[in-house]
């Protein structure tokens, strides 16, 4: 991982998106500050896009593509997407699975979720559950006591056993039936509000992140960013970002926002 400073100035002056991740990403301690959502404001008004990738549900993602200023939201680790057409005041929603997986994963989940509580002591199903329409958030650190790392691991072994895919966020478990993921979600959103392939134009978009789930991004773009607190989880990565900032979370965002725009606003 290479420092922040570092980032091409040719890169930066074609930037055209910036997917970026929430939670310890643009947040500090559960907060997003100041700094951090003015960077995405001074992305917005440089011209570059914002899309927000997270594990948070659909009933936040309404809200932060309704409210900030950004292209939209790809949500639930990429289950699905929402984008605010301003001018038509429409809500655009695109879900990448049909009503009938979305029940029988919930049907199935409920295995899951029934399991972890008994098995693995000091977890929580996540107090943002009630607004999920596909996944179930488990609780590591959140709004309870931190569980060890052999806790967490074990969290993800009932995950496996019952057959269900998972993330580990910075605070969560995140786990679903379904074939997707962070990068499909984007995927998804890039085609439909760009008319391209992503894999075409890794030139011009970056992701910035935090943790394991970001990873398939890390592998999959060419140009990419973590925040320094990405190092919590550097023995676990086996695709590395390609920059790393000085500071951590929301400073470290801010840290990376102010590079770009300053690389890409000289000569």
């Amino acid at each position: 991982m290479k420092d922040i400073k570092q980032i091409d100035e040719g890169f930066c002056k074609g930037l055209k998106v910036v997917f970026t991740d929430i939670d310890d990403t643009i947040t500090d301690e559960g907060l997003i500050l100041d700094i951090s959502y003015q960077a995405i404001w001074d992305l917005h008004r440089n011209g570059i896009d914002v899309v927000p990738v997270t594990g948070r549900p659909a009933g936040w993602c309404d809200h932060i593509a309704r409210m900030w200023p950004v292209k939209g939201v790809v949500g639930e680790n990429g289950a699905f997407y929402y984008s605010y057409d301003r001018i038509d005041r429409r809500m655009n929603r695109k879900i990448l699975l049909t009503e009938r997986e979305i029940e029988d994963g919930k049907r199935r989940l409920k295995s899951i979720e029934k399991r972890v509580l008994s098995e693995v002591k000091g977890c929580a199903i996540s107090a943002d559950q009630p607004f999920r329409l596909v996944d179930l958030a488990i609780d590591y650190c959140e709004d309870v006591k931190p569980l060890s790392e052999e806790e967490v691991e074990k969290i993800c072994r009932i995950v496996e056993e019952e057959g269900a895919k998972y993330k580990v966020s910075s605070i969560h478990v995140n786990c679903w039936f379904g074939n997707f993921d962070k990068l499909t979600g984007i995927k998804a959103f890039y085609r439909d509000f760009y008319g391209g392939d992503l894999d075409d134009e890794l030139d011009r978009i970056t992701f910035i992140g935090d943790s394991l789930n970001d990873e398939p991004m890390f592998e999959a773009f060419d140009t990419t960013i973590a925040v320094a607190n990405i190092k919590r989880f550097a023995k676990k990565l086996k695709y590395y970002p390609t920059y790393i900032t000085e500071n951590s979370s929301a400073r470290g965002f801010r840290e990376a926002v102010d590079t770009i725009i300053e690389k890409r606003k000289r000569g």
